[in-house]
This record gives structure tokens, sequence and C-alpha cells, in this order.
């Protein structure tokens, strides 16, 4: 201890220095350096935590993307294939309605035929008949006797 007084040291001064500097040591481990760390761990958990969740949010967003592709796919193939049934139909229909409307024209073309057939017939008779009285007319002014009714007709289908 004289060594120190020889110094200038006195021990009973460091001895209480020494003494003041563990108990601030021991208080700001205590009540400053303690929070500080814990504050900085739980930081450090946050940003971690919070860099996790950007990773999570990233791939959740990615699975979206993902997701909404295949369903705007699925939505165009759908599309397409609505589209693609709406011409078939279409054509099916116009195909239905010019096979209406040819066998109507065939129809209304053998309708007509077998009309003009019918009224060609009746015209015919009207014709055979009124020759008939025309030709029964004329051999009685030319013979002057009635020709008999079955020679007449017997005449007419020779026409025939």
């Amino acid at each position: 201890m004289e060594a120190l007084a020889s110094l200038g040291i006195d021990w009973k001064l460091l001895l209480s220095q020494i003494v003041n500097f563990l108990i601030l040591l021991f208080v700001l481990k205590r009540f400053l350096y303690g929070p500080i760390v814990k504050m900085l761990s739980d930081r450090r958990d946050k940003v971690a935590k919070s860099m996790e969740d950007a990773k999570a949010a990233e791939e959740k967003l990615a699975l979206a993307e993902q997701e909404s592709k295949k369903i705007l796919d699925k939505a165009v193939n759908e599309a397409d294939l609505i589209a693609k049934a709406a011409k078939k139909s279409a054509q099916d229909e116009a195909s239905k309605i010019l096979v209406d409307a040819s066998e109507k024209a065939q129809k209304i073309s053998q309708n007509a035929k077998t009309s003009a057939e019918r009224e060609k017939d009746m015209i015919v008779e009207k014709a055979k008949k009124d020759l008939a009285q025309l030709v029964t007319i004329a051999t009685e002014k030319i013979i002057e006797t009635k020709p008999a009714a079955d020679d007449v007709a017997k005449a007419i289908s020779e026409i025939k």
C-alpha cells in the first residue's frame, strides 16, 4: 500500500472508486444495457418476422397470379367452346332452314305441277267435249241427221 502511496494513489479512494464503478456497472447493466439488448433483440425478431411475412406474401401473390392465369385461360377456352358451339348451331340452323325452304319449294312446285296437270286435263276434256259438240253439229249439218251418242263417244276415244 505504500507503493501506492508513493505513486500518489490513495488506496481508500481507489477502493471506493472501484466499488462505485462496480455499482454503476451493475446499475447500467441491469437497467440500461438489459432493456437495450432486449429492445434490439425484439426489433431483430420483428424484422425477421417481417421478412418472412414478405416472403410468404410474395409466394401467395405468385400463387394467386398462377391461379388467376389458370382461371383466365379456362375462361378463354370456355368462351372459344361457346363461340364454336354457337357457330355450329347457327350453321346447323341455317342448313335446316335451307333444307326446309328447299322442301317447301319442291312441294310448291309439285303442287303447281299437279294443279297445272289437272287444269290441263280439264282443258283437254273441255276441248274434247267442245270438239265432240262441234263434230256433232258439223255432222248434223253435213248429213242432216243426228249421229248416235255411241258413235260420237267412240270417235272421241279414238282421238285420245
